[in-house]
């Protein structure tokens, strides 16, 4: 069975009855799953109009909480509330009530460690890059003030609305992308809690960050060939991955301890990077998986795996030639074993193999039983490369698939997979 992402604006703005006819035509869908805290996105990403919403033509996510919640911010950490968000206008009310009676499952999907946060001790939970500048908007999983903030607020939507599964995202250091490209987002983090921490495990801090400083030169310097092969082998920069990838599964083991103390019966679902970079950003799926029952990536092929590829090559590279070398490299840096120019990724974005690969390296690195779904991209695509995204997840390891997301997605995208299923997943399909 699938599943499907809706966004605050989508509940308030479109109703429920819209919503839920048009996510009876996709035929299998049994989990909705209602962001409850936005993130810094323009929606549609990276640009279109929302094809049925009768109020806005584009919505600009701002990293608010559209849930109703109790003020936190005594405590020295919160996030700010979304100011139309009343406990007569909640959008997180809204599609519980609409759907007690349905044949869906909601499973709230909570933004973890980016978003508008707010208080007194926000800059002690920063991340940090290497030259010692605040990452905004990005909390550190290290951080002393974010599990006790997760917590009351787990609590605080378990006593509102009821709900027990959550599925948890960011929950990663920072990409290279966002609200502009900084991939000083990436050289994270040395904040003083990272920093006593990397002690701790006898990681050398300053030779560190003399690492990153170089391998940042070299790549600002064009040396792209060059800066692959000193990062794969530098031994303090390979011990700062793994020391990342031990941050976030620490901080995700122990926000789920913390939940389950209050109430034993919370689930814990979790989205991920697909590990073609999740490695890089702190994301290590066998020790993740080892935690939670279930998780979803986004392979989504059009666009470079969801991660902003072409963002991150102009932001390195000036012209055509330059360009080519970064894709090169960044190919080679992240393993991605396509024949495929930079020009040819413009437009087409990976081969469609890509999202098989990705499935079947996550059910390779997860533990055994993991539930796994495959994120289908579901906007600027066509009906017959959405179609083929849907059989590429089908015939691969993963168990399920997730559709992003449904307030993006043209009706001809509706009536795609409307007509696929109808004709039986096994039959040919064309436009």
């Amino acid at each position: 069975m699938t599943g499907i992402q809706v966004h605050p604006h989508d509940i308030v703005d479109e109703g429920m009855p819209q919503i839920i006819a048009y996510i009876r035509k996709l035929k299998d869908i049994r989990y909705v799953f209602p962001e409850v805290n936005t993130i810094f996105e323009r929606n549609p990403n990276p640009v279109g109009k929302l094809p049925r919403n009768p109020v806005h033509e584009v919505v600009h996510g701002t990293g608010t909480m559209h849930a109703v919640l109790p003020a936190y911010e005594g405590s020295g950490l919160d996030q700010r509330r979304e100011p139309s968000v009343t406990p007569d206008h909640d959008p997180l009310m809204m599609i519980k009530h609409a759907m007690q009676d349905e044949e869906f499952e909601v499973i709230p999907w909570l933004n973890i460690l980016n978003g508008h946060f707010e208080g007194d001790a926000l800059e002690n939970n920063l991340v940090t890059d290497v030259y010692g500048n605040f990452i905004d908007h990005w909390l550190c999983p290290n951080a002393p003030d974010v599990i006790d903030f997760w917590e009351k607020t787990f609590v605080g939507l378990y006593e509102r609305y009821g709900f027990t599964t959550y599925m948890i995202d960011r929950i990663r250091f920072p990409d290279w992308g966002g609200q502009e490209v900084n991939p000083k987002g990436l050289l994270t983090c040395f904040c003083p809690h990272c920093q006593q921490k990397m002690a701790e495990q006898n990681l050398d801090i300053n030779e560190v960050k003399k690492a990153l400083e170089t391998w940042a030169a070299q790549l600002m310097d064009k040396q792209f060939e060059i800066a692959v092969g000193f990062a794969a082998g530098n031994e303090h920069i390979q011990s700062w991955i793994k020391f990342r990838q031990r941050s976030v599964t620490g901080f995700v083991e122990r926000l789920i301890q913390r939940v389950r103390k209050v109430n034993d019966s919370f689930n814990i679902w979790l989205d991920l990077w697909p590990p073609a970079y999740g490695w890089m950003l702190g994301q290590d799926y066998a020790s993740l998986t080892k935690l939670s029952p279930a998780l979803k990536h986004f392979p989504y092929h059009k666009l470079g795996g969801g991660a902003d590829v072409q963002g991150l090559i102009h932001y390195l590279a000036d012209t055509p030639e330059e360009q080519e070398r970064a894709f090169q490299a960044f190919k080679l840096f992240f393993r991605l074993p396509y024949e495929l120019t930079y020009e040819d990724f413009k437009k087409d974005g990976f081969p469609i193999q890509f999202v098989a690969d990705q499935n079947n390296t996550v059910r390779e690195k997860s533990a055994p039983g993991t539930r796994i779904f495959s994120g289908i991209q579901m906007w600027n695509i066509s009906p017959g490369n959405l179609i083929e995204a849907v059989q590429a997840g089908e015939s691969s390891a993963a168990d399920d698939l997730l559709y992003y997301c449904y307030g993006w997605a043209g009706d001809e995208l509706f009536e795609a997979i409307q007509s696929y299923r109808e004709k039986g997943t096994n039959s040919s399909w064309k436009e």
